[in-house]
């Protein structure tokens, strides 16, 4: 196993960032706002979680203006065997 997936699989090991990553599966992407939304925590915890997600190559991050957007990176999780569809199913 590589040290990427490794990395991918460890940022995975906190259950916030797997509902952040199953709400990202069937859209394209989300803005940090809408997420937050989701989610009955500070900003800064999902700030944390979000920056573990980009740094592991889960999540593409884009800064438009003021708002934050973020997508999965499919197309490379799978070239690194991992069909995160499959990972975060219930």
């Amino acid at each position: 196993m590589s040290k990427q997936t490794l990395k991918i699989l460890k940022a995975l090991g906190d259950e916030t960032r797997v509902e952040i990553v199953k709400q990202l599966v069937p859209v394209k992407e989300m803005t940090c706002q809408d997420l937050m939304k989701k989610f009955s925590l500070s900003q800064p915890t999902l700030s944390h979680h979000f920056n573990k997600l980009v740094e592991a190559g889960i999540l593409d991050s884009e800064r438009n203006g003021v708002l934050w957007i973020y997508r999965l990176r499919k197309k490379y999780l799978k070239e690194q065997g991992i069909d995160i569809t499959k990972l975060v199913a219930n």
